[in-house]
């Protein structure tokens, strides 16, 4: 960073200090030589035949990151992990969600992602083990689960809007009724 010097808003230095210290709390001192900053020059062999990857730059030979994070390396592939990622969920994730509302036919969970997930009524055994589709089915929803309840679901599709689709799958998924929510970090988990 010494060779540029960005305009910054108040935001984006805000931001940018934020980022700067959770790289140097959160990586450790091994990690530390691989952490970046915007326009870091990330140190390559000129030698072997590097590929540029995401959120990295050529900048008059340089290779440059264009983000705060921690630099990547696969086979020959260079990379710029971020450190302020959103998760981006997949089918047959597992996954705890809180429950934000309650809608005519389906919960609508918050998973810390670029989109709400769904959990239909039709996909969720009810107490007296049925699976219902009736219109009573909303009013008895809510006595099972209502708002701000922690379920443990995993993703089994993708809605036509893009958002997952939840299911409880086996016995221990379902409403989460003791214990501790511990929110992590997405770029945390592999």
């Amino acid at each position: 960073m010494k060779d540029f010097h960005l305009p910054l808003n108040q935001t984006q230095r805000v931001r940018f200090e934020t980022a700067l210290h959770k790289l140097q709390v959160l990586t450790p001192t091994m990690v530390l030589a691989a952490a970046v900053t915007i326009a870091d020059t990330i140190p390559i062999n000129h030698e072997d035949s590097v590929l540029r990857g995401h959120w990295t730059l050529d900048q008059k030979g340089k290779l440059v990151s264009t983000l705060c994070g921690v630099v990547e390396w696969v086979d020959k592939l260079v990379h710029v992990r971020t450190l302020q990622a959103r998760y981006r969920p997949e089918i047959r994730d597992t996954l705890i969600g809180r429950v934000i509302k309650i809608g005519p036919e389906s919960w609508r969970l918050e998973i810390n992602s670029k989109q709400d997930a769904v959990m239909m009524f039709s996909s969720t055994n009810f107490p007296d083990g049925i699976q219902k589709r009736t219109a009573v089915d909303e009013l008895t929803a809510r006595s099972i689960i209502e708002e701000n309840d922690v379920v443990y679901a995993e993703i089994c599709a993708f809605n036509h809007d893009g958002s997952p689709e939840l299911q409880p799958m086996g016995p221990k998924c379902g409403k989460l009724e003791r214990g501790q929510l511990l929110m992590v970090p997405p770029y945390l988990v592999k």
